[in-house]
């Protein structure tokens, strides 16, 4: 063990606010816990790294009620603490922003935020008082600062806010509406989703809340952990290996002891990044457009290329890729894909020609939980790999196939008939991308193929997109990292307000800097408010 997790427990004759002994957790014959024990101190934030699978999310389970410990005990508030569900657990003051997002899209954002507690808001147990409702929501909204209208439909707000919308809901709702006065609040991946205007709400939130109870927060982005956390546990195959000090720790340390190994120095595998030929285009782009969303687009991906775009989350640049992909068709324009005739595609045309499409949202577009890991990955492939010249269905090499991809991409504790919804994020992600690795794309639209990911199975991803490339495969990757855009392009489009607003190369020998991107992906100067030096984060000024 590490001599970091040596690092005793701060004296305190303060009773924490929760308190961990011998958590214990099987399904099946795997130990996804393993007699783990920690305590959260009063007013603190605590964060939990750790590899995907390594047992994050199934302690936030026992936690917050959805599953009971095998073995040990809770304490919160120096109190027994056994929920026996969610609600329970909500009543006594423990919430949970949920690594997937748990809001009902089709109703107004006062009703998911006081999901729950409508209780409160009825009159003679039948009427609900509406304006009450919607002014106990605003409430929460203006605490939490941030801009929104509870009236309007949840789903009309794009994927950042609607997390804003959880994160608030989660923060706050408990002491405003249950009378909890020391909140313990369950963050998972909270900010995987956030453009960087409504992180800069979240962390203020965060600091608000340390002030009154604690948060427990599980993050992939180590630098983040870093700069918010009191005290950092990491877990590591259902054990706490290490308690560290972040004022004494650093990523490389914390990579080290999630994944058993240090983080590459190549992290990004930049030195396999090859000079691209000027060969014929895979994929040639001529003004497309979609009203509302982006227009007058165009742009080539060539054999072996990976072509980068950034923007801010209202770009336009992950519409962008479902277009592409036929998902949702473009209004004018065309796509040429593998030298075809100049056409709008559509999804089935698209998969047919070799075009792979990974969507940033996992678990609404990318999969169907509740079925099977080889369900999932034969789920593009049922009309040729799969399905006989008289329509059977080739059961055999559907198991094989799964079998195979998860032995090749280490994808933890799946078995072909293994539930997707039993795997962690970073695993499921990895069942998406297999999906399309067994018909030999051609062509990859990925959009955010890392987000809630750990380090180590980011690093797998990028040697994945490398290979790719060495075998001509060409990808066009949308990502709101940074890092990620930069380490693994060969060229960088930035989007703005739906079109393409400069081209930016990235040669292995000279990156841009994070710096030059952001300040093409804001608006300039001269818009109230928006200015480009305003809108770069302090980490990069």
């Amino acid at each position: 063990m590490s001599p970091h997790s040596q690092i005793p427990p701060a004296p305190t004759s303060v009773t924490p606010l929760f308190k961990a002994h011998g958590l214990t957790k099987s399904f099946g014959p795997n130990v996804i816990l393993d007699g783990v024990e920690f305590e959260v101190p009063r007013k603190a934030i605590v964060t939990f790294v750790g590899e995907n699978g390594a047992g994050k999310s199934t302690l936030f389970n026992l936690l917050s009620g959805i599953v009971a410990p095998d073995a040990g005990s809770m304490r919160l508030n120096g109190r027994d603490y056994r929920p026996h569900g969610y609600g329970e657990a909500l009543r006594l003051g423990v919430s949970r922003v949920f690594q997937e997002q748990s809001l009902v899209g089709n109703v107004p954002v006062y009703e998911n935020l006081l999901l729950g507690y409508e209780g409160r808001f009825t009159h003679a147990g039948q009427w609900l008082d509406r304006r009450a409702m919607i002014a106990a929501a605003e409430g929460i909204i203006e605490a939490a600062g941030i801009d929104v209208d509870v009236r309007r439909r949840t789903a009309d707000y794009d994927f950042s806010k609607r997390q804003s919308i959880e994160i608030a809901r989660a923060c706050l709702a408990t002491s405003h509406l249950g009378g909890i006065v020391e909140p313990f609040v369950l963050l998972d991946e909270p900010t995987s989703a956030l453009d960087r205007r409504d992180e800069d709400a979240f962390f203020k939130l965060v600091t608000r809340i340390k002030g009154q109870g604690s948060l427990l927060f599980v993050s992939h982005r180590l630098t983040e952990v870093l700069a918010i956390s009191d005290l950092i546990y990491v877990l590591k195959d259902g054990q706490l290996v290490a308690r560290l000090d972040p004022a004494t720790t650093d990523e490389k340390t914390l990579h080290g002891l999630m994944v058993g190994r240090e983080r590459a120095a190549d992290y990004y595998h930049e030195r396999r990044q090859r000079p691209v030929t000027d060969g014929p285009a895979l994929l040639g782009v001529r003004k497309l457009g979609r009203s509302g969303h982006f227009a007058d687009v165009t742009l080539e991906v060539r054999p072996g290329e990976v072509v980068g775009i950034g923007g801010l989350l209202d770009s336009g640049k992950s519409a962008l890729g479902k277009a592409l992909a036929g998902v949702e068709p473009a209004e004018h324009g065309t796509v040429s894909f593998v030298s075809g005739p100049p056409e709008i595609p559509d999804i089935r045309s698209q998969v047919r020609k070799g075009l792979g499409y990974v969507p940033a949202e996992r678990l609404t577009e990318g999969m169907i939980p509740a079925f099977s890991v080889a369900w999932n990955i034969s789920l593009a492939s049922g009309a040729d790999l799969f399905a006989g010249p008289l329509g059977w269905w080739r059961r055999r090499r559907e198991l094989a196939t799964a079998a195979r991809y998860a032995k090749e991409m280490s994808i933890r504790s799946a078995t072909p008939a293994q539930r997707c919804a039993r795997l962690s994020g970073g695993n499921q992600q990895k069942v998406v991308l297999a999906r399309w690795l067994c018909r030999q794309p051609k062509l990859l639209v990925l959009d955010n193929p890392t987000r809630g990911v750990d380090a180590g199975a980011k690093e797998e991803i990028y040697r994945l997109i490398r290979d790719l490339t060495d075998q001509g495969v060409g990808v066009l990757l949308i990502t709101d990292e940074l890092l990620e855009l930069i380490g693994l392009s060969d060229r960088i489009l930035i989007m703005q307000r739906g079109s393409i607003v400069t081209e930016v190369a990235a040669p292995p020998d000279a990156k841009p800097t994070e710096r030059e991107l952001v300040t093409f992906m804001l608006p300039r100067s001269g818009t109230p408010g928006r200015s480009a030096v305003h809108q770069i984060p302090e980490t990069l000024q």
